[in-house]
């Protein structure tokens, strides 16, 4: 039987959890981010640490079908790959940014997220 597709209703009570411990421990880089990203700011709505399937996704925009990863020390290019083959099996483009890139240039990554949205846009248009 085929994997069923994920939702945002496929939650537990361990999955909100975990969510909720990896939103408490989020790195200042990532938080640097998130006040362009929350709220609508860049004209969507953005969620952090956001379960998908067994994975969960540093930022995750359900409109565009867009996940946003930061990659620091603790990424691993094998897990990585395989997290991003099942987001990409469900639809999902995954967009990285390594952490440096956040550190040293904020605004070159903010224009790389708007022009990652305005492509989303058009790709998924019917």
């Amino acid at each position: 039987m085929p994997d069923k597709p994920e939702t945002r209703f496929d939650r537990t009570k361990s999955k909100t959890k975990r969510a909720r411990d990896l939103r408490q421990s989020t790195s200042k880089t990532e938080l640097k981010l998130w006040p362009h990203l929350r709220n609508k700011n860049l004209g969507y709505s953005f969620r952090r640490q956001h379960p998908i399937g067994p994975y969960f996704s540093d930022y995750y925009c359900a409109a565009l079908k867009l996940a946003i990863e930061v990659d620091g020390d603790r990424h691993n290019a094998e897990k990585d790959s395989a997290r991003d083959a099942f987001f990409q099996s469900r639809g999902i483009h995954t967009h990285r940014i390594p952490v440096p890139a956040i550190d040293e240039g904020l605004n070159g990554v903010i224009e790389g997220i708007t022009h990652v949205i305005a492509t989303r846009k058009l790709e998924l248009k019917p």
